[in-house]
Protein backbone atom coordinates (compact mmCIF):
# COMPACT_ATOMS: atom_id res chain seq x y z
CA UNK A 1 0.00 0.00 0.00
CA UNK A 2 1.63 3.95 -0.83
CA UNK A 3 1.94 6.28 1.91
CA UNK A 4 -0.54 8.45 0.14
CA UNK A 5 -2.94 5.30 0.42
CA UNK A 6 -1.88 4.62 3.83
CA UNK A 7 -2.18 8.12 4.69
CA UNK A 8 -6.06 8.24 3.65
CA UNK A 9 -7.04 5.17 5.44
CA UNK A 10 -5.71 6.43 8.63
CA UNK A 11 -7.18 9.92 7.73
CA UNK A 12 -10.34 8.15 7.49
CA UNK A 13 -10.31 5.96 10.89
CA UNK A 14 -10.00 9.12 12.76
CA UNK A 15 -12.85 10.91 11.05
CA UNK A 16 -15.31 12.26 13.67
CA UNK A 17 -13.88 10.65 17.21
CA UNK A 18 -11.33 13.52 18.68
CA UNK A 19 -9.46 11.09 21.08
CA UNK A 20 -11.10 8.56 23.29
CA UNK A 21 -12.74 5.02 22.74
CA UNK A 22 -15.95 4.18 21.93
CA UNK A 23 -18.08 4.08 24.78
CA UNK A 24 -20.76 1.32 24.67
CA UNK A 25 -24.10 1.10 26.39
CA UNK A 26 -26.38 3.10 23.90
CA UNK A 27 -28.18 2.10 21.25
CA UNK A 28 -27.74 3.12 17.49
CA UNK A 29 -29.90 5.38 15.84
CA UNK A 30 -31.43 4.99 12.73
CA UNK A 31 -31.25 7.85 10.75
CA UNK A 32 -33.47 6.35 7.82
CA UNK A 33 -31.23 8.20 5.47
CA UNK A 34 -31.69 7.64 1.18
CA UNK A 35 -28.66 7.83 -1.34
CA UNK A 36 -31.71 8.58 -3.45
CA UNK A 37 -33.20 11.78 -1.31
CA UNK A 38 -31.66 14.48 -3.03
CA UNK A 39 -33.36 17.12 -0.94
CA UNK A 40 -31.77 15.67 1.93
CA UNK A 41 -28.46 15.76 0.70
CA UNK A 42 -29.10 19.29 -0.32
CA UNK A 43 -30.41 20.21 2.83
CA UNK A 44 -26.89 18.36 4.79
CA UNK A 45 -24.63 20.07 2.68
CA UNK A 46 -26.01 23.24 3.97
CA UNK A 47 -25.97 22.34 7.80
CA UNK A 48 -22.54 21.16 6.80
CA UNK A 49 -20.93 24.25 5.45
CA UNK A 50 -22.78 26.35 8.13
CA UNK A 51 -21.60 24.08 11.32
CA UNK A 52 -19.13 21.55 10.43
CA UNK A 53 -17.34 23.46 7.71
CA UNK A 54 -15.22 25.82 9.82
CA UNK A 55 -13.29 22.71 11.08
CA UNK A 56 -14.11 19.86 9.06
CA UNK A 57 -13.36 19.06 5.25
CA UNK A 58 -14.86 16.67 2.91
CA UNK A 59 -11.92 17.19 0.18
CA UNK A 60 -12.96 14.72 -1.74
CA UNK A 61 -15.73 16.44 -2.99
CA UNK A 62 -16.01 19.93 -5.01
CA UNK A 63 -18.81 22.18 -4.63
CA UNK A 64 -19.78 22.12 -8.46
CA UNK A 65 -20.18 18.33 -8.33
CA UNK A 66 -22.59 18.69 -4.94
CA UNK A 67 -24.58 21.29 -7.01
CA UNK A 68 -25.36 19.10 -10.07
CA UNK A 69 -26.06 15.86 -7.53
CA UNK A 70 -28.83 17.84 -6.13
CA UNK A 71 -29.50 19.38 -8.66
CA UNK A 72 -28.92 22.72 -8.17
CA UNK A 73 -27.19 25.77 -9.52
CA UNK A 74 -24.17 28.70 -9.28
CA UNK A 75 -25.89 30.57 -7.35
CA UNK A 76 -27.12 28.32 -4.58
CA UNK A 77 -23.27 27.37 -4.05
CA UNK A 78 -22.73 31.35 -3.63
CA UNK A 79 -25.80 31.62 -1.39
CA UNK A 80 -25.27 28.50 0.81
CA UNK A 81 -21.84 26.80 0.95
CA UNK A 82 -19.31 29.10 -0.46
CA UNK A 83 -18.52 31.94 2.54
CA UNK A 84 -15.35 33.34 0.78
CA UNK A 85 -15.45 35.01 -2.36
CA UNK A 86 -11.80 34.04 -3.36
CA UNK A 87 -13.34 29.69 -3.50
CA UNK A 88 -13.64 28.78 -6.85
CA UNK A 89 -17.20 26.60 -7.95
CA UNK A 90 -14.42 23.93 -8.87
CA UNK A 91 -12.22 24.02 -5.88
CA UNK A 92 -12.56 20.89 -3.40
CA UNK A 93 -14.26 21.54 -0.09
CA UNK A 94 -11.61 22.34 2.20
CA UNK A 95 -12.04 23.88 5.74
CA UNK A 96 -10.43 27.14 6.12
CA UNK A 97 -9.24 26.18 9.51
CA UNK A 98 -5.45 26.33 9.91
CA UNK A 99 -4.34 22.55 10.90
CA UNK A 100 -1.74 24.18 13.11
CA UNK A 101 -4.58 26.01 14.75
CA UNK A 102 -6.72 23.11 15.23
CA UNK A 103 -4.46 20.80 16.72
CA UNK A 104 -3.74 23.58 19.51
CA UNK A 105 -7.45 24.29 20.21
CA UNK A 106 -8.20 20.57 20.00
CA UNK A 107 -5.13 18.38 20.80
CA UNK A 108 -5.32 16.65 17.46
CA UNK A 109 -6.31 18.27 13.68
CA UNK A 110 -9.70 17.91 13.09
CA UNK A 111 -9.93 15.52 10.45
CA UNK A 112 -11.58 15.38 7.03
CA UNK A 113 -14.74 13.60 7.07
CA UNK A 114 -15.14 12.18 3.68
CA UNK A 115 -15.03 8.64 4.72
CA UNK A 116 -16.50 8.64 7.80
CA UNK A 117 -19.67 6.78 6.97
CA UNK A 118 -17.86 4.33 5.71
CA UNK A 119 -15.54 3.63 8.48
CA UNK A 120 -18.39 4.22 11.42
CA UNK A 121 -21.72 3.93 9.85
CA UNK A 122 -24.81 5.91 8.92
CA UNK A 123 -26.13 4.95 12.22
CA UNK A 124 -22.81 5.99 14.46
CA UNK A 125 -22.44 9.07 12.51
CA UNK A 126 -26.06 10.05 13.77
CA UNK A 127 -26.28 8.84 17.08
CA UNK A 128 -22.88 10.32 18.06
CA UNK A 129 -24.99 13.75 17.01
CA UNK A 130 -27.24 12.76 19.50
CA UNK A 131 -25.23 11.31 22.38
CA UNK A 132 -23.14 14.49 23.86
CA UNK A 133 -24.36 15.58 27.29
CA UNK A 134 -23.35 18.44 29.61
CA UNK A 135 -19.63 17.97 31.40
CA UNK A 136 -18.13 20.81 33.36
CA UNK A 137 -15.09 18.56 33.89
CA UNK A 138 -14.46 17.98 29.81
CA UNK A 139 -12.19 20.68 28.31
CA UNK A 140 -15.09 21.41 25.74
CA UNK A 141 -17.61 21.69 28.04
CA UNK A 142 -19.01 18.46 26.67
CA UNK A 143 -18.46 14.85 26.75
CA UNK A 144 -20.37 12.17 24.38
CA UNK A 145 -21.60 8.64 25.55
CA UNK A 146 -20.60 6.77 22.64
CA UNK A 147 -17.09 8.69 22.62
CA UNK A 148 -15.85 9.62 25.50
CA UNK A 149 -13.36 11.75 26.18
CA UNK A 150 -13.77 13.66 22.70
CA UNK A 151 -11.90 16.70 21.79
CA UNK A 152 -15.13 17.99 19.17
CA UNK A 153 -17.37 20.83 21.01
CA UNK A 154 -21.15 20.27 20.99
CA UNK A 155 -21.64 23.05 18.16
CA UNK A 156 -25.11 22.21 17.81
CA UNK A 157 -25.85 22.66 21.28
CA UNK A 158 -27.51 25.68 20.72
CA UNK A 159 -29.98 24.07 18.23
CA UNK A 160 -30.78 20.76 20.53
CA UNK A 161 -30.71 22.17 23.56
CA UNK A 162 -28.87 21.37 26.73
CA UNK A 163 -27.98 17.66 26.49
CA UNK A 164 -27.89 16.25 30.52
CA UNK A 165 -26.55 12.77 31.61
CA UNK A 166 -28.60 10.68 33.91
CA UNK A 167 -26.89 7.84 36.08
CA UNK A 168 -28.36 5.18 37.82
CA UNK A 169 -27.29 4.52 41.61
CA UNK A 170 -24.01 3.18 40.68
CA UNK A 171 -22.90 6.09 39.20
CA UNK A 172 -23.49 5.11 35.07
CA UNK A 173 -24.72 6.91 32.93
CA UNK A 174 -28.37 5.40 31.63
CA UNK A 175 -29.71 8.45 29.51
CA UNK A 176 -29.25 11.78 28.16
CA UNK A 177 -32.34 14.20 29.09
CA UNK A 178 -32.39 17.77 26.90
CA UNK A 179 -33.62 20.29 27.97
CA UNK A 180 -36.39 22.89 25.99
CA UNK A 181 -33.79 25.49 25.54
CA UNK A 182 -32.82 24.76 22.25
CA UNK A 183 -33.37 27.16 18.92
CA UNK A 184 -35.03 22.81 17.55
CA UNK A 185 -37.51 21.14 18.66
CA UNK A 186 -36.65 17.63 19.12
CA UNK A 187 -38.38 16.60 15.98
CA UNK A 188 -36.51 19.60 14.13
CA UNK A 189 -33.06 18.59 15.35
CA UNK A 190 -33.61 14.85 14.39
CA UNK A 191 -34.48 15.88 10.76
CA UNK A 192 -31.41 18.37 10.91
CA UNK A 193 -29.02 15.39 11.90
CA UNK A 194 -30.52 12.94 9.65
CA UNK A 195 -29.83 15.34 6.98
CA UNK A 196 -26.01 16.01 7.50
CA UNK A 197 -25.95 12.32 8.12
CA UNK A 198 -27.68 12.01 4.56
CA UNK A 199 -24.49 14.49 3.02
CA UNK A 200 -21.96 12.93 4.78
CA UNK A 201 -23.18 8.93 3.91
CA UNK A 202 -23.30 10.89 0.09
CA UNK A 203 -19.65 12.64 0.80
CA UNK A 204 -18.39 8.80 0.98
CA UNK A 205 -19.45 7.80 -2.00
CA UNK A 206 -21.27 10.45 -4.26
CA UNK A 207 -21.90 8.16 -6.96
CA UNK A 208 -24.03 5.77 -5.34
CA UNK A 209 -27.27 6.21 -6.11
CA UNK A 210 -26.22 6.18 -9.95
CA UNK A 211 -24.53 3.11 -9.39
CA UNK A 212 -27.87 1.61 -7.24
CA UNK A 213 -30.13 2.65 -10.40
CA UNK A 214 -27.58 1.30 -13.12
CA UNK A 215 -27.77 -1.77 -11.08
CA UNK A 216 -31.32 -2.36 -11.01
CA UNK A 217 -31.16 -1.94 -15.11
CA UNK A 218 -28.32 -4.77 -14.73
CA UNK A 219 -30.40 -7.17 -13.12
CA UNK A 220 -33.56 -6.96 -15.48
CA UNK A 221 -31.29 -6.97 -18.48
CA UNK A 222 -29.80 -10.29 -17.34
CA UNK A 223 -33.49 -11.57 -16.41
CA UNK A 224 -34.65 -10.80 -19.87
CA UNK A 225 -31.54 -12.35 -21.19
CA UNK A 226 -31.66 -14.81 -19.14
CA UNK A 227 -35.54 -15.95 -19.99
CA UNK A 228 -34.29 -15.15 -23.85
CA UNK A 229 -31.29 -18.13 -23.47
CA UNK A 230 -33.33 -20.28 -21.58
CA UNK A 231 -36.11 -20.17 -24.65
CA UNK A 232 -33.74 -20.88 -27.17
CA UNK A 233 -31.95 -23.69 -25.59
CA UNK A 234 -35.41 -25.21 -25.03
CA UNK A 235 -36.01 -24.35 -28.99
CA UNK A 236 -32.61 -25.85 -29.89
CA UNK A 237 -33.17 -29.17 -28.00
CA UNK A 238 -36.61 -29.99 -29.76
CA UNK A 239 -35.13 -29.67 -33.39
CA UNK A 240 -32.15 -32.04 -31.90
CA UNK A 241 -34.87 -34.69 -30.51
CA UNK A 242 -36.95 -34.52 -34.15
CA UNK A 243 -33.62 -35.62 -35.97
Amino acid sequence: MSKKRLGYVLGALLAVSFAGAAQGGIDMKDPNVSHHDRESIRKGAEHFAQYCMGCHSVEYLRYDRVAEDTGMGEEWIEDKLIFDDDIEHHEQMISPMDPEDGENWFGIEPPDLSMTTRVHGEDWVYTFLHAYFKDEDAAVGFDNWIQEGTSMPHVLAHLQGTPKPVHDDDGNLVDIEVSGDGEMSRREYEAMTAELTAFLAYAAEPIRADRERMGIWVILFLLVMTTVFYLLYKEYWRELKKQ
